[in-house]
């Protein structure tokens, strides 16, 4: 009895502990991350640190295949150490070190915040996306790491910081097409963790889909039917019923639609978790739809012209009811600057016709009126976070030219389905 009372009460402590901070590492975790995430905590301390960094900077497209599980064994496989660095990068911020509880030893504190994302998500999952659940799974068997690791690295896709899409119907492109483009700007030690990779589901279509190495969801992609997305991180006081992520429903949307009509009814019929966004939908016979969604709303944009631009803040009346409050949102980096690169976009675009290739790539490498490369520019620079891949798409040819790191200082490489 002498030594049980203390273990029950360092254990109560422990956990009241947990408890007061669990709610905001998840939902406050957003900048705790990005005051981490400077280029140099990458660890590059080494040559072969180096080497494995520009290594996983260049682009190439892997090819997954058969059923859902194994769909996601060789997305392990293939990126198994891409994987386990970012898990550990994770884990390892200074930030997260100062930010949990002092009496709480750091392997615990691992393991609660990987038993509270596993807690979160995966009944949610395996209930509502048991076809992602088995890709989950899959990636964790073929990366050698835990499902409940995965999980915690799926929570993160809600501090997905800021980013820029752009979306042009035939009308004002030179090429008489449907062009869908984006910057997809995050948390800069994430650099060398993004993959392209098309999917060959046993049921289902086909898809060129952009990701994180350890993720099994879409934030941008098109499939073999013409159908393309893009996914932008938005945020409304709705609280959720289910922790589905979004980029888990919108690769599952891409599997199944044909248009952007299906696409929407799609959209509008998914259990979300509290992932809200601003979803860029573009298919192959010239349509272009915005949905504005959170996990209790959804309200379709319609175009006002030919083009369209979305950042990170909701511009329906319906939409902008839900988000969060001004005076919070200034707090937060992408949305302190998305009314900014909004209008900078729209700028740069306003009463152009036969807009190419080369016009969308130099909206993308914007630094603003004054060339000064910032947090607030399109093309965006900044210690904690910046653009760390950037996207055109072409529906008619199924075609996807992109890019990792700056636009501003990296070519586009041509992807296309197998």
């Amino acid at each position: 009895m002498t030594w049980r009372m203390p273990l029950v009460l360092w254990y109560s402590i422990v956990a009241f502990q947990w408890r007061s901070v669990s709610k905001v590492f998840f939902t406050e975790f957003s900048p705790i991350l990005r005051a981490q995430s400077q280029r140099q905590n990458l660890s590059a301390n080494s040559n072969q640190e180096v080497e494995w960094m520009q290594k996983s900077m260049s682009i190439k497209s892997f090819i997954f295949s058969g059923s859902d599980y194994e769909v996601g064994l060789q997305q392990g496989q293939s990126n198994r150490e891409a994987i386990q660095k970012a898990i550990e990068a994770v884990f390892n911020l200074k930030q997260i070190k100062e930010n949990k509880p002092k009496l709480v030893p750091r392997s615990l504190f691992v393991m609660l915040a990987k038993r509270r994302a596993d807690k979160t998500l995966r009944k949610d999952l395996e209930s509502f996306c048991p076809k992602q659940a088995e890709r989950i799974k899959g990636i964790a068997d073929g990366a050698k790491v835990d499902v409940s690791s995965l999980l915690f690295m799926q929570m993160l896709e809600m501090v997905l910081c800021s980013c820029t899409s752009i979306g042009l119907l035939p009308k004002a492109t030179s090429t008489g097409e449907t062009i869908l483009a984006k910057n997809f700007d995050y948390m800069n030690f994430t650099e060398p963790y993004s993959l392209v990779c098309e999917t060959q589901p046993k049921e289902g279509f086909k898809t060129l889909c952009c990701r994180m190495v350890p993720l099994s969801g879409a934030l941008d992609a098109m499939n073999e039917q013409g159908l393309a997305m893009t996914y932008n991180l938005a945020r409304s006081v709705d609280e959720p019923e289910c922790n589905v992520p979004t980029s888990v429903i919108l690769q599952e949307m891409l599997e199944a639609c044909k248009n952007t009509q299906e696409a929407i009814d799609f959209l509008a019929k998914a259990k979300t978790g509290g992932h809200d966004g601003v979803v860029t939908l573009a298919d192959a016979k010239g349509n272009l739809e915005t949905v504005e969604l959170s996990c209790r709303h959804l309200k379709v944009r319609e175009p006002e012209g030919n083009v369209v631009v979305s950042t990170n803040h909701y511009q329906t009346a319906e939409m902008k009811s839900v988000e969060i409050p001004y005076e919070k949102a200034q707090k937060v980096q992408g949305y302190r600057t998305s009314p900014i690169r909004l209008e900078r976009a729209k700028e740069l675009l306003r009463n152009k016709g036969n807009v190419g290739e080369e016009l969308i790539k130099s909206v993308l490498r914007d630094h603003g009126s004054e060339n000064s490369p910032s947090d607030s520019t399109v093309c965006m620079h900044s210690e904690m976070s910046g653009t760390t891949r950037s996207m055109i798409m072409y529906p008619n040819t199924r075609l996807i030219k992109v890019l990792f790191g700056h636009p501003c200082e990296n070519e586009y490489q041509e992807i296309r389905f197998s």
